[in-house]
């Protein structure tokens, strides 16, 4: 048979025995486990100090005032003048109706004041004259006195007539529609031309003030706690100094926080037992008109935490034994350390409520690869990275309010 390892079936006995023994030494060698070397982590230290974070609640803005405009009288609608979405300012015309009908009835209630004005100056000198023919005895008490009567009657027709012109005014001037506010006005719900007041008040458009701009909301009752006592009391008909020197943060639907900080100037009498919330609004200045009523926005209540621990949030973790986080211990070995977070992040940074000091070295890169009882390397971040670091892992959040 011929052989398949014909270079080793030439080699003497002797000479295979060298060759496999320094075959096997080369291959032991080659397969020698060499442990790879620590994982290299970045490190910070807890920061200790005062931290300003917001409690935030779902809200919608809602204008500062609001007017329906309506047709007061029953006409024609003659005009509209104004432009759809522009700013008009209080007592600006903004519709009229046609006024021929009106002023003819302001003419016939003037006529018919006359003619009562008329009758009663009658009156008067009739009367003038029964008394002074009563005291000749030419005429009766009785004359005197139904004389009296008809004075009074014809001065009660003067008035009459009086308000029936006042009236007849009032109608025609309510041909002349105008703005009760100043704000911006919307589109025209009636066509020129058509007929409005027929059946009832005809609303023809609306102005909305929005500056200042409020913001309604529902706080949960356990953030509400803090401000009830700083409401109106008996001896105090207004809210205290400090609730309304509450600096309340806006942050808009597409996550830009509004420029301009609002104040607290409304909390409701009680709280909703079905929700455990209670009502309140804020004010916000809108000089710009970057707001509008009916805006879905979140708004920050400031509440300041003494001598927090902060930490970044990617730092943070969690598993079935609770919140922890890996810190170096001794000897450059990852330690498991448990803490108890608050519900609250400022700038990317989670606060601590306990577990952690300010000498501890926390781990907040490679948290994959550090893992306790294991040798690291060290490193500690330089300012700004561990700020990075956690942008990049863990997005910025404000928490939730709990009901």
């Amino acid at each position: 048979m011929k052989s398949c390892y014909p270079f080793f079936s030439n080699l003497p006995i002797v000479a295979i025995g060298p060759l496999l023994a320094l075959l096997a030494n080369s291959c032991s060698e080659r397969n020698a486990f060499v442990p790879p070397p620590p994982p290299r982590v970045e490190t910070v230290q807890p920061t200790v100090g005062d931290v300003t974070i917001f409690i935030e609640f779902p809200g919608r803005t809602d204008a500062f005032s609001k007017a329906e405009i309506r047709a007061r009288v029953k006409g024609f609608l003659k005009s509209r003048d104004f432009e759809p979405g522009k700013f008009v300012k209080e007592g600006d015309l903004l519709f009229q109706i046609e006024p021929e009908e009106f002023e003819a009835a302001v003419l016939a209630a003037e006529g018919q004041l006359k003619a009562a004005q008329a009758n009663e100056g009658i009156a008067d000198t009739n009367l003038a004259r029964r008394k002074q023919a009563s005291q000749s005895g030419a005429v009766s008490k009785i004359d005197v006195e139904s004389a009296e009567a008809e004075a009074k009657a014809a001065t009660a027709q003067v008035e009459v007539a009086q308000a029936a012109l006042a009236d007849a005014k009032r109608a025609l001037k309510y041909t002349q529609v105008t703005s009760p506010i100043g704000g911006r006005v919307s589109n025209s719900f009636v066509d020129v031309g058509n007929l409005v007041g027929a059946d009832g008040p005809t609303l023809l458009t609306a102005v909305v003030q929005d500056d200042p701009i409020y913001v309604n909301f529902e706080g949960n009752e356990r953030d509400a706690l803090d401000n009830l006592q700083n409401r109106p009391k008996e001896g105090r008909p207004d809210y205290t100094a400090d609730f309304k020197e509450i600096k309340m943060r806006l942050t808009l639907s597409d996550g830009r926080v509004y420029e301009k900080t609002g104040n607290m100037n409304f909390i409701d009498n009680q709280i909703d037992p079905a929700t455990g919330t209670i009502k309140a609004r804020a004010e916000f200045p809108n000089p710009e008109g970057a707001l509008a009523s009916g805006l879905f926005v979140r708004i920050g209540m400031p509440e300041t935490i003494e001598n927090a621990i902060t930490i970044p949030a990617a730092a943070l973790q969690r598993d079935l034994g609770g919140d922890f986080v890996v810190v170096v211990g001794e000897g450059d070995v990852a330690q498991r350390r448990p803490v108890k977070p608050t519900r609250f992040q400022v700038d990317g940074n989670a606060v601590i409520a306990s577990g952690l000091t300010a000498e501890d070295r926390v781990i907040v890169s490679n948290l994959q690869r550090a893992r306790p009882g294991l040798p690291v390397q060290p490193v500690a971040s330089q300012p700004g990275e561990a700020q990075a670091t956690s942008a990049t892992q863990a997005a910025e959040t404000t928490p939730e309010p709990e009901a």
